[in-house]
């Protein structure tokens, strides 16, 4: 790509602190990745979207995304940021594709056999839960969810935003569901631990994904170009 990478391990922090480092990076025109975890459960809306009576009336901690997509959860996921400056001659199907490649590529290494959804984002019905409904850009375990992803255009940047569900979702945010959303996420979400058969670690994702990134990224755009042959 003509770049280096900028690879961040980031700590955990709380929401609104994380989305406000993830807006200040989008414009910086710098090919960055940030992986992060959360300090505590909260919830993340997409951009502009409207929270739930249920949310509301929770006591969860609550953010609002710049990336669009359906309401997230956090606090046993993975969470990764992308910025990728616009001077480097990359469509959005591609950025998009290269991130869910790497995303599928980590679960390859649990013993997960994931699949890809790589589909022209359309303007007819915007998702609530992101988890529970399709999307876009996700990987899936089967039919069910294990990430999705999401993009904004910045004067000068690209931000990507993702979560990857690692472990089962954190007790309080399940007891703050209602019972038809806890229903439909059982149906519809999977965990990576879950996929791979065996427990595992955010932490653990988090340094594994970072390791790999740009060797996996670079993969993905690799096999893009052989494939546009």
């Amino acid at each position: 790509m003509g770049h280096e990478w900028r690879v961040v391990l980031d700590e955990p922090r709380p929401a609104a602190e994380q989305m406000a480092i993830d807006e200040r990076l989008a414009r910086e025109p710098r090919l960055t990745v940030r992986l992060f975890e959360w300090a505590a459960p909260a919830v993340s809306l997409g951009w502009k979207q409207a929270a739930p009576a249920w949310l509301v009336a929770s006591e969860l901690e609550t953010v609002e995304r710049p990336t669009g997509g359906g309401l997230a959860f956090h606090g046993s996921d993975v969470s990764v940021a992308v910025l990728v400056p616009r001077e480097l001659p990359l469509p959005v199907s591609v950025l998009m594709a290269s991130l869910c490649g790497s995303a599928a590529a980590l679960v390859q290494t649990y013993g997960g056999q994931p699949r890809q959804v790589l589909t022209p984002p359309s303007t007819a019905r915007r998702i609530t839960y992101c988890l529970a409904e399709e999307s876009p850009y996700a990987v899936m375990a089967g039919d069910r969810k294990l990430a999705g992803f999401a993009i904004r255009r910045y004067p000068r940047t690209w931000l990507l935003q993702g979560s990857l569900l690692v472990s089962p979702m954190p007790e309080p945010i399940v007891c703050a569901l209602p019972e038809a959303v806890a229903a439909s996420l059982n149906r519809r979400a999977v965990s990576l631990s879950a996929a791979a058969g065996h427990i595992l670690a955010p932490a653990d994702a988090r340094r594994r994904w970072a390791a790999h990134w740009s060797s996996w990224w670079d993969a993905a755009l690799l096999e893009m170009a052989v494939h546009a042959v």
